[in-house]
């Protein structure tokens, strides 16, 4: 009972520290890129912290299923090299076995926290994040654009410039805006204008007193000009209301159910397997944390380190093979981690019940037979 309440109180210790330093990384490169985004004019400056929250969900399944990784194998690691596993072994008559209860009764509340998180918190935070962001694109120009400054809008094919504006933004003065319209350009001058928002959400900015100026070039005039007293136009539907999401990525794992698409099963392969990865690797720390206690520990967590990578290039790769329907997502979600289930118990064979991999006979057969033919 002493042994499994250290172990667990070092475990959750370990883990804590390791998911503070990698989830502080995330953040602070996550912040950076989000930050460069808003300089770009690409996001709203004031949803900078929004979304970086929003973003820091979006990656907790990978950091969480890392961290107890590499918690469960230094903590492991460290027993080896200080001899406690030894000892225990020789006066507990204990085996490599007895350590998986302990370290499941650490893992088990975070896996099944994994497995909360990538398939409901994490498309919630995307499609947060995608409904942020498209609704600072779908903002009316008028309330894009600051008096004395020309700004794009609509991809670049509208030039809005503005020489004064109220306080409340819903008069304007001196206005000026350049369209690109296929091979035709437009072009519109007026002395005021106002914003109008109709019943049903749709945007029109109302311009008073001013020119317009068409040309094209399949036409032999130069400009056409036309003078008018009231010239509206619609610049968009209000944003709540335009939002509609439909990417994969943002539905729930209902809607990915009844849709059954290619796309909507790559997507549940991809969410499902991360529970099973962080169950898997917290095994697998058990056996690959035997070390020589002359040695250090550095090799051993670049170790861990790579067959996390590999881990996830496995995911990735069995989650486009469900989209281009190479093989069924049940079999890609089972072959991929019952593969590394298989694996990890090989190596917990290995390390209880073998001391070599192959008998003794079997691995100096080759030796003999050179000895032999060069007799």
């Amino acid at each position: 009972m002493i042994f499994k309440r250290l172990l667990v109180n070092e475990l959750a210790s370990s883990a804590g520290g390791v998911f503070t330093v990698l989830f502080s990384v995330v953040v602070t490169i996550g912040l950076v890129t989000i930050l460069g985004e808003a300089a770009g004019g690409d996001i709203d400056s004031r949803s900078v912290f929004e979304l970086m929250a929003y973003s820091s969900f979006t990656n907790l399944p990978a950091l969480l299923a890392l961290s107890i990784f590499i918690a469960i194998l230094m903590v492991m690691m460290r027993s080896w090299q200080d001899n406690e596993i030894p000892v225990w072994f020789s006066s507990g008559g204990l085996s490599l076995l007895s350590w998986i209860g302990p370290v499941m009764r650490f893992a088990l509340p975070m896996i099944i926290l994994v497995g909360v998180i990538s398939v409901a918190v994490t498309p919630w935070a995307k499609d947060q994040i995608e409904r942020t962001t498209q609704q600072f694109e779908q903002r009316d120009d008028v309330n894009r654009i600051a008096p004395g400054r020309f700004i794009e809008t609509m991809g670049g094919r509208r030039i809005f410039f503005i020489e004064e504006v109220s306080d409340d933004g819903s008069h304007v003065e001196n206005v000026f805006m350049s369209e690109q319209n296929g091979a035709s350009e437009i072009i519109v001058w007026a002395a005021s204008g106002e914003v109008k928002v109709t019943d049903k959400g749709d945007r029109y900015v109302v311009l008073r007193d001013g020119r317009r100026y068409d040309t094209s070039s399949d036409s032999d005039a130069a400009w056409r000009v036309t003078e008018f007293e009231t010239y509206e136009i619609r610049i968009g539907t209000r944003a709540e209301q335009a939002y509609i999401s439909r990417d994969v990525e943002n539905m729930t794992f209902e809607q990915l159910w009844e849709l059954g698409s290619p796309y909507a099963k790559a997507e549940m392969v991809w969410r499902l397997c991360w529970p099973l990865c962080a169950f898997n690797l917290a095994l697998l720390a058990i056996p690959l944390s035997y070390t020589n206690p002359r040695a250090g520990r550095s090799l051993s967590l670049i170790l861990a380190v790579l067959i996390f990578i590999l881990y996830l290039n496995g995911i990735s790769i069995a989650e486009s093979w469900v989209k281009t329907q190479k093989v069924n997502w049940i079999a890609a979600l089972v072959g991929l981690n019952g593969s590394v289930f298989l694996i990890t118990a090989l190596l917990f064979v290995r390390r209880v019940w073998l001391m070599r991999w192959l008998p003794l006979r079997i691995s100096e057969l080759p030796y003999k037979l050179m000895r032999r033919n060069r007799s």
